[in-house]
């Protein structure tokens, strides 16, 4: 049975599923996306840490830049060009996201301007050229093609992806970008911060790239555009495709979100326990600096001895741990706590056993160290929006602390309790009868 492709591209959310299981789940930010391009205003400088918020939306939140990666853009009748002076609350800025907002913080700017292409990457604002390349032979190849095609005063990086591609479709592509970036700036010149000047893809080519390898031939999308969209997509991309692909749209997007029950699908995603094969169960815990994940053997007590168990159990918590991983789109420092096992060996099959199922992620991901007390320290790159930042707020009742508070006094009892209002005189009496009675014993 091929997967079937849910999109709600007013929320911003998209999933993929086949057989009642999430294989894929996909979510953006509604406002702040990487490689967004802003025309913003410094709001606040912070000589301490030689940082700068920048106001990039009057609803949401500033983002954040630091200081030596300002480009402030000076305007005039007839150009725009920058200047190395020192920024100012309220200069206008052209900025790009590198990183989308995460819990009670901000989007990450930069001032160096990236433009992607298929083969290059352009950055308008810097002129010295950058390679990495492995060998000596590409490196002397690119090098050439990067001299005679880098346009005068900006950065021209080569991806290694290209090596000995066509340079004419090269030449192509730096053009495109070139009158990309010029059509950037006759907006800025024309607009008031803050703007939203340029934004990379639309939502739906987004999911389709980040889904291509998978095989589904339905998709249902929340509105008649959308599906408009997706068709003429398919017909371009997938014309020597034999099998049809069924698109169907709602009205809106509640119609969509209430036929497939999309609430409780993301409520479902979002607990902490995940049980496992025959009982044994992991939880995940994410904190604002990091995730943290715990193993446990539950009810599982099928196999003949205790390292049988604790090995068997690792096995099938490593396979969910990679799943759940990809599917909350958990970035940053994740620290996982296996079944503690007094055999290296053990210790040492379920690392090399990680690691190979950390291939299959689209997104970087390593094992970092095996620390004293036994926990997997593992890095991964964050890309676009969690699903606890996306779909989570504070709680009202604990205010985020994730439980809530014991009184000392139960309720029948406040209803009981007498208040006893002494005179001076009995007290003082009281207080030497107690005095007393501790000098006897």
């Amino acid at each position: 049975m091929k997967s079937k492709l849910i999109i709600v591209e007013k929320n911003q959310v998209a999933l993929l599923y086949n057989k009642h299981t999430i294989i894929n789940f996909i979510t953006e930010h509604r406002i702040y996306n990487v490689h967004d391009i802003y025309l913003g205003k410094i709001s606040r400088i912070l000589p301490s840490i030689e940082a700068a918020f920048i106001t990039l939306n009057e609803s949401s939140k500033n983002g954040f830049i630091h200081l030596e990666n300002i480009k402030l853009l000076k305007k005039d009748k007839t150009h725009m060009s920058t200047r190395e002076v020192k920024p100012r609350s309220n200069d206008t800025v052209i900025v790009q996201i590198i990183k989308e907002p995460t819990g009670n913080k901000g989007p990450s700017l930069n001032g160096d301007i990236n433009l992607m292409g298929k083969y290059c990457a352009l950055q308008p604002l810097k002129s010295k050229a950058i390679l990495k390349i492995r060998t000596e032979r590409n490196k002397s190849y690119l090098r050439a093609i990067e001299s005679i095609l880098k346009p005068h005063g900006m950065r021209l990086s080569l991806k290694s992806s290209f090596k000995y591609g066509d340079a004419q479709f090269l030449m192509k592509e730096i053009k495109i970008l070139k009158t990309y970036w010029k059509k950037i700036l006759r907006k800025s010149k024309k607009l008031n911060s803050p703007y939203l000047l340029s934004r990379k893809k639309n939502f739906i080519i987004k999911v389709l790239e980040y889904i291509y390898q998978e095989d589904f031939d339905h998709v249902a999308i929340d509105s008649a555009e959308g599906a408009s969209k997706l068709k003429t997509i398919f017909n371009t991309l997938y014309t020597g495709y034999k099998k049809s692909i069924k698109i169907e749209f709602y009205k809106t997007n509640l119609f969509l979100i209430n036929y497939y029950s999309l609430d409780l699908v993301i409520a479902h995603i979002l607990k902490p326990r995940v049980n496992l094969a025959h009982g044994g169960y992991i939880v995940i815990e994410k904190t604002e600096a990091l995730t943290t994940i715990d193993v446990n053997s539950g009810s599982f007590t099928n196999l003949n001895n205790a390292r049988e168990t604790i090995l068997w159990t690792n096995y099938c918590a490593a396979i969910e741990i990679l799943k759940q991983i990809k599917l909350r789109n958990l970035g940053g420092i994740i620290v996982i706590d296996f079944i503690d096992s007094n055999n290296q060996e053990d210790q040492m099959k379920i690392l090399v056993y990680l690691t190979k199922l950390m291939k299959n992620d689209r997104v970087f991901c390593n094992v970092v160290q095996v620390s004293e007390l036994g926990l997997v320290e593992i890095i991964r790159t964050r890309q676009g929006q969690n699903v606890y930042d996306a779909f989570s707020r504070r709680c009202n009742s604990c205010d985020g602390l994730g439980y809530c508070l014991k009184t000392l006094v139960k309720k029948n009892e406040k209803k009981s309790s007498l208040l006893v209002n002494l005179t001076p005189s009995f007290s003082c009496n009281f207080i030497q009868s107690l005095k007393f009675l501790c000098n006897l014993i």
